[in-house]
């Protein structure tokens, strides 16, 4: 349920959630570089403050967003009780600033800013709560509303926002190791990108 008093989403907002839904394996393999390069360079900050308050070097994102990513982390990267590297031992946060939110146009992160906070506003009708506040059963209940939503902006803001947190997850490499994935094979052995070379002609 939307709350009557929210502002419509803006067409920017919807152009940030039709890009993020375009990122494909490429965009993956590229934050996964700049993952491992935050990783050789000690980090932004230590994984295990990844959840704590605003950390300093979070360059893209207003304490406001950071607490409904923080937030999102929490609720859709259910770790606990798996053999997946738990959430709080790896960077998600500042690999989510430094690897997507800085790449993107600045007409996209703006749109996206935007759609933070319809997102964060949006349960207020239902539980007369933001997002950040609600106790986890209720943040899963209104996540999955949204994501199965009928209106568009908010499946695309709910699957979007899902999927840019656990993009941050999974670029790190330490990930990786519980799937059995080793990485790229065209890393392991070598091969240069060739980029989109055309097919050779008979």
């Amino acid at each position: 349920m939307r709350n009557p008093n929210q502002k419509s989403l803006g067409p920017d907002a919807l152009q940030a959630m039709s890009h993020i839904q375009s990122l494909g394996r490429r965009d993956f393999l590229k934050f996964s570089s700049i993952a491992a390069g935050l990783a050789l360079a000690g980090g932004v900050i230590s994984p295990l403050n990844a959840l704590a308050a605003m950390p300093p070097g979070i360059g893209h994102m207003s304490e406001a967003e950071y607490a409904v990513f923080r937030r999102l982390v929490e609720v859709v990267l259910a770790t606990d009780g798996t053999k997946l590297v738990p959430v709080k031992d790896v960077p998600v946060l500042q690999t989510l600033d430094a690897a997507l939110l800085a790449t993107m146009e600045p007409h996209i992160l703006a749109g996206l800013k935007g759609g933070i906070a319809y997102f964060n506003d949006g349960p207020q009708g239902q539980f007369g709560k933001r997002f950040v506040d609600l106790d986890d059963a209720r943040a899963r209940a209104f996540l999955d509303a949204w994501a199965d939503s009928r209106e568009v902006p908010q499946r695309a803001l709910a699957v979007g926002l899902k999927k840019l947190v656990g993009l941050a997850y999974w670029a790190n490499p330490p990930t990786w190791g519980p799937l059995g994935y080793d990485g790229p094979v065209s890393r392991r052995w070598g091969l240069q990108s060739l980029g989109n070379a055309p097919m050779p002609k008979v």
